[in-house]
């Protein structure tokens, strides 16, 4: 069933930590409310003869059982609907149904509005409200699952139904819950020169398997990675620079051992870490008696090489290849070192045979790992390689707006987009530009403004502008499509690569002072008048939103091109 069954007639998870609503016109209103995150508290709105679900009595108190009862045959409609198993992927303990008065939202996204649907005789109607718990997941889940809900709720109900789709926060008292980890983590070492490393802890005892088929839940809460509290899956946010590789890793929690190994890789700051360690606090908090175990690959390295010199190798071996869950960060650090490689190849093996899951992450293209050996790295391709590129403007919105909400912060839509536009480097900039933003405000008496994220940020700003050169554009053009590196330089005039080629050109011009003739020489030594036809032919595909084709497949132009400038702006 749905997570929480809230039924009370109120919106589920109104709290003051909610971030304010988003404006709503009277047009927009007539499809369901479009990510909603509002405080709630408007009194019961006196009774009316607006439609109201079959079942539901509004007194004062309310029918809970029956309430509950239609809650529970819309969400069995609709898991008939979509099927059993991506109902268990896509809704957890962070979704909620419940149903709610119309003029209770309205009264919060909009007073003028709420006069309107009240002179029309409807604001006393009954609603199915859909809480989801992640801001980041809200838009998607709505597109894709919009349709078949309705027509559950309409199956259900035995009339058709108006559902509103909305962002919740928990209120502060559902978001601590942290839950202390006694398995080996990121904070310390797994064989200490003088530990008795064969011991093993409770948790590692009670569970020797993964329970199979086990649904992926967003998590409420936090989890902890040695002392640093560490946010969820459902905190992390989701957007098309990441979106196979969180999907990849909700699947391992769903299904652990299918896709295992799982390889994640793209560049420093990218979100790599912070992903593993949410998965982590998932697996941890939705199932605590498996043992989970979180290393960098320094630390794998320097316990073995304690172990290997010491008495402790068998012991490290144990802990090593019977936790349920092996997860290792940078595996970049392991080239070169060869027993440490294959003391890792033995341990990759050894979990592989028992079905158990291994999720690493490197700095670096997949292929840039053959340094690992031929033996090591075909074990690795036999799993699932996901890459996350640099976050883009929606995702560096979605993390201020995040960290903002965590801390109680109140900034301005403005000062969210001032510094999801000049803070494009990495995900550690985006908070340390609200750290210094915090740190103002307290300092000052005054709340955050635009102004004052302007005045604060200013030396933040600078260092993070930087200068484009032709082989920047040359290298995002190639990252982002899996062109190999010389192609656009090449004489080849196919589209895979002209069409790539014209839009180098088209950003050279865009982001650097070069000269036609100096991009034309850079480009295959193609003359000034081939870059002033590149430019026109990519400035005619941007307004008439065509496809072009770059390595075989088919993409938005527009899509192409933010993709390539986020790179550019992650340096």
């Amino acid at each position: 069933m749905w997570g929480n069954l809230c039924n009370s007639g109120r919106v589920p998870g109104a709290g003051r930590s909610m971030a304010k609503a988003i404006g709503v016109t009277e047009a927009s209103f007539r499809d369901p409310l479009r990510g909603r995150v509002m405080n709630t508290t408007a009194p019961h709105a006196p009774k009316s003869n607006a439609p109201q679900l079959s079942g539901l009595q509004h007194d004062g108190h309310g029918d809970t059982d029956r309430n509950a009862t239609i809650v529970e045959r819309v969400s069995q409609a609709f898991q008939k609907r979509i099927g059993t198993e991506r109902y268990g992927v896509w809704f957890g303990d962070s979704v909620t149904i419940s149903v709610v008065r119309l003029s209770l939202i309205l009264a919060e996204v909009s007073p003028e509005l709420l006069d309107t649907v009240a002179r029309n005789g409807q604001a006393d109607e009954d609603c199915l409200l859909v809480g989801i718990g992640s801001a980041a997941g809200h838009e998607w889940l709505r597109k894709t699952f919009r349709a078949d809900f309705e027509a559950a709720a309409q199956e259900a109900c035995g009339r058709v139904v108006r559902v509103v789709w909305q962002t919740v926060t928990p209120l502060p008292s559902q978001a601590t819950g942290l839950v202390p980890s006694t398995e080996p983590s990121g904070g310390a070492s797994i064989a200490p020169a003088k530990n008795k490393i064969g011991k093993k802890s409770p948790q590692q005892t009670a569970a020797k398997n993964i329970p199979t088929g086990i649904a992926a839940q967003p998590v409420t809460g936090t989890g902890i990675i040695g002392k640093r509290i560490v946010p969820g899956l459902d905190a992390f946010v989701v957007g098309p620079s990441n979106r196979m590789a969180f999907a990849a890793v909700e699947l391992a929690c769903a299904r652990p051992g299918e896709i295992s190994p799982l390889l994640l890789h793209g560049a420093s700051g990218v979100g790599k870490t912070h992903l593993i360690e949410a998965m982590c606090a998932h697996i941890r908090q939705m199932h605590p008696g498996i043992s989970v175990l979180f290393l960098s690959a320094e630390q794998f390295t320097t316990s073995f090489l304690q172990a290997l010199h010491g008495s402790g190798l068998p012991g490290f071996r144990r802990t090593c290849r019977s936790t349920d869950l092996l997860v290792i960060d940078d595996i970049q650090f392991f080239v070169g070192k060869r027993a440490t490689i294959m003391e890792l190849q033995h341990t990759v093996d050894a979990l592989h045979r028992h079905g158990k899951q291994m999720v690493f992450a490197c700095d670096c293209e997949s292929e840039a790992l053959d340094g690992l050996g031929p033996d090591l790295v075909t074990r690795l391709k036999g799993g699932m390689h996901a890459r996350i590129l640099p976050a883009d403007y929606e995702v560096r919105r979605g993390i201020v707006a995040a960290i903002a909400i965590r801390r109680g912060l109140l900034i301005p839509d403005d000062v969210v987009h001032f510094i999801a536009t000049r803070m494009t480097r990495h995900a550690r900039e985006l908070a340390g530009a609200v750290n210094r933003l915090e740190a103002t405000s307290h300092m000052l008496g005054l709340p955050i403004t635009s102004a004052m994220a302007e005045e604060s940020l200013s030396d933040l700003v600078r260092s993070n502008t930087r200068s484009v050169r032709l082989a920047d554009i040359e290298r995002a053009v190639c990252d982002t499509f899996g062109i190999d590196s010389g192609s656009l330089q090449s004489s080849r005039r196919a589209k895979t690569v002209n069409h790539p080629r014209m839009l180098a050109m088209y950003l050279a011009r865009k982001h650097t002072p070069s000269a036609l003739t100096e991009i034309g020489s850079y480009f295959g030594r193609r003359s000034h008048s081939t870059v002033i036809s590149a430019q026109k032919t990519v400035g005619d595909w941007v307004s008439q939103r065509s496809q072009i084709v770059i390595a075989n497949s088919k993409w938005d132009v527009e899509e192409a091109i933010r993709r390539v400038e986020d790179v550019l702006r992650a340096g």
